[in-house]
């Protein structure tokens, strides 16, 4: 795969903004289709299930449905989780968007997206760094997060 076709694989995995989550409640079948056509570059590598949600609400990693419609809220969890379970740990995802301060999931979701914004730009300007070089940068970070978690 080129630079330009990772770059524009890593721009299919870039959240939406936080205005334009739907603010209404979603069934689940609809957040399954909403966050494949929203984040293309995660087709194929992190497919959503109805299971899948239904032990993300059960281990209290996104909000429970009012009725049977998910809110903006865990709409936005779930979008994070996604990203997150392919190289962090499931309790430290908890952790992570459930921090004991008690910081909203829409301040998450916005720092979330800058640092994807960020993660974008930096390996923007790294187009000729070899394979090893990623490998070891995230290597590195993955182990900060295990000793730090």
């Amino acid at each position: 795969m080129t630079h330009e076709e990772i770059l524009e694989h890593l721009y299919g995995c870039l959240l939406p903004d936080w205005e334009k989550l739907p603010d209404f409640g979603l069934y689940k079948d609809q957040l399954i289709v909403y966050i494949s056509r929203e984040l293309p570059g995660l087709n194929g590598i992190a497919d959503l299930t109805s299971s899948m949600i239904n032990n993300y609400v059960k281990a209290g990693l996104i909000e429970k449905p009012n009725g049977k419609k998910y809110s903006r809220e865990a709409l936005a969890q779930l979008l994070m989780i996604i990203q997150l379970k392919l190289t962090t740990p499931m309790e430290l995802v908890k952790t992570l968007l459930h921090p004991e301060d008690g910081t909203e999931t829409k301040v998450l979701y916005e720092v979330f997206r800058q640092y994807q914004e960020q993660a974008i730009s930096a390996y923007k300007n790294m187009e000729d760094a070899p394979r090893l070089k990623y490998a070891l940068q995230s290597s590195f970070f993955q182990y900060i997060m295990r000793v730090s978690g």
